[in-house]
């Protein structure tokens, strides 16, 4: 009887201690190597791919978001990340944009009012990965994305085109009657 609760007891320890350790491990990991731990990008992704994002996220210890982000022509993107330092200030807060081909920007902190602005030649799908920690468990942090894709206006410089030439076969045409 006292063999089986000696048994039982060290057994429990043991138990114990491993849980521990890889609880503590996998904190290790993430609070290390926030953007890379063997996991496909493409595997986190949160929702289907759109233009832009709004994404407001309340962070408790550390938080890892990835968001897809489809690109169908040339055009701009505008990438804006903001501590909203409430209830505190995040410890920290950083910014990966890439389209897995290359890393494009990855920044510290937040973004700044402007954001960061890429112009793209040719569509693309992207990926917009935050990674968030706060101070501890119990104070938490919150921050906000917005990521928006601007189209390069075709439509409107093909018909300011075809005006522009249209007013010159005119002009060259009352030239000619002279």
């Amino acid at each position: 009887m006292k063999g089986r609760i000696k048994f039982a007891a060290i057994a429990s320890l043991v138990l114990g201690l491993f849980a521990t350790s890889m609880a503590a491990r996998a904190e290790h990991v993430q609070a290390e190597t926030p953007w890379f731990s063997g996991v496909p990008l493409q595997s986190l992704v949160k929702g289907p791919a759109g233009s832009t994002i709004n994404s407001t996220q309340l962070v408790w210890g550390t938080s890892l978001s990835v968001n897809a982000l489809s690109a169908a022509s040339a055009g701009t993107l505008t990438v804006r990340l903001t501590d909203i330092e409430w209830p505190h200030a995040l410890s920290s807060l950083s910014l990966l944009v890439t389209d897995l081909n290359g890393l494009w920007e990855k920044i510290d902190g937040s973004t700044g009012p402007d954001g960061l602005i890429f112009n793209l030649s040719d569509p693309a799908n992207l990926f917009v990965a935050v990674f968030a920690q706060s101070d501890s468990w119990h104070m938490p942090g919150l921050y906000n994305l917005q990521a928006n894709f601007s189209p390069v206006p075709l439509p409107a410089a093909a018909w300011l085109l075809l005006s522009g030439l249209g007013g010159l076969a005119v002009f060259r045409r009352k030239q000619s009657d002279r």
